[in-house]
């Protein structure tokens, strides 16, 4: 979660808290005038102790700001006047409640002073301590933004959802799970959410031994989500010393406002977006010893925002670059994104989704996050602060049109909205969210902000405008181009927003330069070109190939938007110029090219993989609901997959659009997998749409959903095949509110699995790794018997839920489950004695690490013989009952097939009494299996004694040791081996140390087991020369043999061929 402020209409990055004293002279450090009202109150209310100044509204005289040039001791200031409410302004606002609006500056720089290093004398230190303080003056000022309130406005925090992004690879969620299971057995989990504060140590887990990730975040999301907002949230932690302390040289890197054709080398590229040109002075020694440094610095910050405004396709021709010599931006932007430069450096990176993905994975770092954007409840937060008391009004009008609202996950849309409904707009029909954004603009041309001359078409220049920017790559504007297509100032200056002055690009040579205050804006004035302006043909050509570019998408929902009839009345309203005559053959257009669409995705599965990845098709059904006609949607709708996945996150609207489409022609679904992070209210529009079109789930796995809606987790559960819930926001912790969202869960879970029909209809409920505890236990036992596999490792159950559990399954009549897994959680005695009362009725049963004692055991031996059945499979790992435990065991080996007891404390003593119920077995065991018990080598003579009484015998280990086992209880062994009659199926010695002369002893009865674990047994190369020989003399191959990875030095091509020959699966291990 992160935190942004709100305020009106606007977002606000971050809220100072100033003092009058504190705000006048951070004024005049910076070189600004301060106003003589401001001031003088100031001094008064100091003097008298009485006045507030802050209590009085006070209208202040326009603020002036001093252009800051580089410190000569001849050169004066020169001033500039301030428009108001502008970045890179001053903006000129009343002062209320000790809120000072402080000097800000764009992102792409402002002429501001650097103190930088001129004299060949300073040494490297000096050099970078000058350059670090004036990049932290600089990053103050970029995060500085937009500082103040409105009379009358109350501000409140509203929260972004962070998760971690699951796109970009192959995301079993087993696989997943592993690796949390492995974090938390190192004590290396990271509790709470996913946050700025802990991005970079995540980061460095994730990268595992990838050098170029471990320092390295990336961000995506979608359009005006609120990337560039968590930037400038991190750049200002950064500044506080909240995260990376140590951090020495930030950099704040638009991508945006770099000149990608002008070349620059790394020094340029750092700065280029910081400070202005001609305002940093240093000599070519200096900048060298500079870069050094920051080439080797490990606390050097870089801050990429915007990826998506560069070429992200064929990355790869990119090859490295000198950190001294001049290339293409590109070229410099991807060896630090590559790990080629910049390598020790801390990296973020921020993009939109689809051109993220473009990217090669050389490119993109491996721990990447995405913003989801608004949680309803902050929805509401966020609408009681911009409506006031009309929010009752517009919430309404929200909720009656639930495509719009399902829109305003995202903070622009939100907005963008609120605006539109306050202003009276949206009592009339569905509204879509083109259509808002088309009231939005009529409302703009029709304000004060217009200064065009009578009868000019403002709406056709903006749109010229707006497409020149397109077709040339351009995100800024200089005046002369501004005043090529005859926009005035004023206009620009409140719709295009802002002014920025001296700006350090080389392609905007001009003083002045004016971008768009959100992309979504430029891409709808494209779309209106396109859709009103454009001949057909032209309108055609470029929108032939509109579906395979992720750079235009958003400007192809546009286009279809306008073309639904009623959102092409008011659009074509816009301009006089408009070409109305040809809609009806544009629209029939973006039919075509939508059906091709749809066949091209539908002709995407092979043979191998015919299940359709239904996130690739929400583009063209976001597309065809925007237009809202079912002319062009029912050609579509005859291609739709009926055999298709989801992976990655989802807004309710994509579930609706998808729905609508599905709905169209009554096409059934098959989901294979679904592995979702749901978006507002997306998790109850999809459990919506799986009811009422009947869909199918063989697996669905929940990353992610806001608190509000886990009560609608179980409500598609009938459905399902195969369910699991993974560890994400409120369910992490213990903590009060996080209890009550987990016991929603429990209760949604339990009324879709008494929606089940028929027993094991579920075949598997995954629920590990999450602290529910045991009220979560008492509420979903009554459910389970419709489940056939039930994984509930550590979930801080204890004997008191484990005891409810044991209740609910004896009173189970139906046919065994399948599998139940409680491991990690400390039920004790007292819960496994309640648990496998019902052994008889489960397949396989894991109580690994459960916390059970000798005194649990011969309660758990009496349930065993009590079942009068064989029990396929009981993991009693890591349950510290020693030699008295095993002894209860060794009772009742007759009827277990499969048995784990690793790390369990088991002796000789132990062994011996196991050993003596094997022996009186009539059909072997399946496996038993003693790793990391200290039986050493009479245990070993023990169990060599019984070794025809068990297919598969586990003596091994692991790094930190195995079962003590040396070269005379290998000798017991042996002998045991060859007196079988039957080779063994598997015997596992690893990481016991016998050496060379226990491999020796073993070589002369390979034939007697088909696989073989030798791995850390210290042998070295006469040992493996033995075993080559006993190897060579087989007549049927190994199946499999496992041996140190640094072994492989040691043998000659000849050995490794018989090797190979006589070993079907032959293993190399290194740790």
């Amino acid at each position: 979660m992160m935190m942004i402020w709100m305020k009106a209409n606007k977002l606000i990055y971050f809220l100072f808290e100033e003092n009058i004293e504190k705000s006048i002279t951070k004024l005049k450090k910076l070189h600004l005038e301060i106003p003589e009202t401001f001031a003088s109150t100031s001094e008064a209310g100091n003097s008298t102790g009485e006045t507030d100044p802050l209590s009085t509204e006070h209208d202040f005289p326009d603020l002036k700001r001093h252009k800051i040039e580089t410190e000569d001791l001849d050169s004066e200031s020169s001033e500039d006047s301030v428009e108001e409410n502008k970045v890179g302004k001053l903006v000129n606002s009343r002062f209320r409640e000790n809120v000072i609006t402080q000097s800000i500056i764009n992102i792409a720089g402002n002429n501001i002073d650097y103190d930088g290093p001129r004299n060949h004398s300073l040494s490297c230190e000096e050099i970078v301590n000058a350059t670090a303080e004036n990049l932290r003056k600089l990053l103050k000022t970029v995060v500085d933004e937009k500082c103040g309130r409105e009379y009358g406005r109350t501000v409140e925090p509203v929260d972004l959802v962070l998760v971690k992004y699951t796109g970009q690879k192959d995301n079993d969620p087993e696989k997943e799970r592993e690796t949390l299971a492995r974090l938390v057995d190192k004590g290396n989990e990271l509790k709470g959410d996913i946050t700025v504060e802990n991005m970079f140590e995540r980061a460095k887990i994730e990268a595992e031994d990838v050098e170029k990730d471990k320092k390295s975040v990336g961000v995506v999301g979608a359009v005006g989500v609120g990337k560039s907002t968590l930037t400038k949230v991190i750049g200002k932690k950064i500044f506080d010393k909240k995260i990376l302390p140590n951090a020495s040289l930030v950099f704040y890197i638009t991508v945006g406002t770099i000149d990608l054709e002008q070349k620059t080398d790394l020094f340029e590229f750092l700065f280029s977006s910081l400070i202005a040109k001609g305002s940093f002075s240093i000599d070519e020694a200096e900048k060298k010893e500079l870069i050094n440094f920051i080439l080797q610095d490990p606390n050097t910050v870089v801050i990429i925002d915007g990826l998506d405004e560069a070429k992200t396709e064929n990355l790869h021709s990119y090859p490295h670059v000198s950190p001294f010599k001049q290339a293409k931006p590109m070229a410099v932007l991807y060896n630090i994104l590559n790990g080629k430069l910049l390598i020790n450096a801390y990296k973020l990176v921020t993009s939109r989704i689809t051109q993220f993905i473009d990217a090669s994975p050389e490119y993109r770092p491996k721990f990447v996050l995405e913003i989801l954007g608004l949680a309803p409840s902050e929805q509401q937060k966020l609408a009681r602060c911009v409506c006031g008391e009309q929010f009752d009004r517009v919430w309404k009008i929200l909720q009656d049109n639930p495509a719009l609202l399902e829109c305003c996950v995202v903070p622009v849309n939100m907005l963008m909205a609120l605006n539109f409904l306050l202003g009276g707009g949206g009592t009339l029909g569905t509204i879509t969210f083109t259509g808002v954004y088309i009231a939005m603009l009529n409302r703009y041309i029709h304000s004060k902000h217009c200064d065009f001359p009578d009868g000019m078409d403002v709406v056709k220049k903006l749109c010229d405008l707006g497409f020149y920017g397109w077709q040339n790559n351009l995100s800024l504007y200089s005046d002369i181009e501004l005043e090529q297509f005859g926009i005035p100032l004023a206009t620009q200056q409140a719709f295009v927003n802002t002014e920025v002055e001296d700006f350090a690009i080389r392609i905007l040579r001009q003083d002045k330069v004016s971008y768009f205050i959100h992309r979504s804006w430029q891409e709808l004035l494209v779309a209106l070109r396109l859709v009103l302006f454009m001949p057909l043909n032209e309108f055609k050509s470029f929108l032939e190939n509109a579906f395979e570019s992720g750079d235009i998408e958003n400007v192809v929902k546009f286009c279809f938007g306008i073309c639904k009839d009623s959102v092409f009345t008011k659009a074509r309203r816009l301009s006089p110029a408009a070409q109305v005559g040809k809609i009806v053959k544009k629209k029939n257009f973006l039919g075509l090219i939508a059906e091709i669409k749809a066949k091209k995705l539908s002709e995407s599965v092979t043979e191998s993989n015919k299940e359709h990845d239904l996130q690739k098709w929400f583009h063209l059904f976001a597309c065809l609901n925007e237009c809202g006609s079912n002319d062009i949607s029912l050609p579509v709708t005859k291609l739709l997959p009926t055999v298709a996945y989801i992976e990655g996150s989802v807004f309710s609207s994509d579930i609706t659009n998808m729905a609508s489409l599905y709905k169209l022609n009554n096409t059934t679904l098959n989901l294979k997998k679904v592995i979702l992070s749901f978006v507002g209210n997306a998790l109850q529009s999809f459990g919506k749409f799986v009811h009422e079109h009947s869909v199918k789930i063989d697996d669905f796995s929940l990353r992610h959903c806001p608190d509000e809606q886990l009560q609608f987790a179980g409500s598609f559960l009938p459905h399902v095949e195969r369910f699991g819930v993974s560890r994400f926001g409120s369910l992490r912790d213990s903590a009060d509110r996080d209890r009550k969202n987990m016991l929603t869960l429990a209760r949604s879970i339990k009324a879709g699995l008494l929606q089940i029909d028929h027993p094991h209809q579920m075949k598997e409920l995954r629920l590990s790794y999450i602290p529910f505890g045991d009220e979560f236990v008492s509420i979903l036992s009554s459910g389970v018997g419709k489940v056939a596999e039930l994984d509930m490792r550590y979930i801080d159950m204890t004997s008191g839920g484990a005891v409810k559990l044991g209740e609910h399954l004896e009173m189970e009549t139906t046919q065994s489950m399948v599998r139940l897994d409680i491991s990690k959680n400390k039920v004790g005695d007292i819960g496994a004695c309640a648990i496998t009362k019902s052994i008889h009725k489960m397949k396989k049963l894991k109580m690994h690490n459960c916390g059970i004692t000798c005194k649990g055991m011969p309660g758990i031996t009496q349930n065993i013989l009590n079942s009068q059945t064989k029990i396929p499979y009981l993991d009693l790992s890591w349950n510290k009952f020693g030699d008295d435990g095993a002894k209860e065991l060794g009772k009742c080996l007759h009827l277990v097939e499969e048995l784990y007891l690793c790390e369990c404390d088991i002796t000789s003593v132990g062994a011996d009494a196991l050993a003596g119920g094997l022996s009186k077995l009539q059909t072997p065991m399946d496996e038993l299996d003693l790793a990391g018990n200290p039986i050493g080598d009479r245990g070993a003579a023990a169990m060599s004694k019984c070794l025809s009484n068990v297919k598969s015998l586990g003596l091994g280990g692991d790094i930190s040791g195995g079962c003590g086992i040396t070269s005379d209880g290998i000798s017991h062994i042996a002998s045991g081996l060859l007196s079988l009659q039957e080779p063994m199926n598997s015997l596992d010695l690893s990481c016991n140390k016998f050496g060379d002369d226990g491999a020796k002893k073993l070589s002369k009865c390979l034939h007697q087991v088909k696989k073989l674990d030798l791995f850390g047994c210290g042998i070295k190369s006469t040992g493996v020369t033995a075993l080559i020989g006993g190897l060579s003399t087989l007549q049927t191959p190994m199946e499999k043999l496992r041996l140190d990875g640094k072994l492989m030095r040691r043998i000659n091509a000849d050995d490794l061929k018989i090797l190979k020959s006589k070993v079907e699966e032959l293993e190399w291990s290194w740790f």
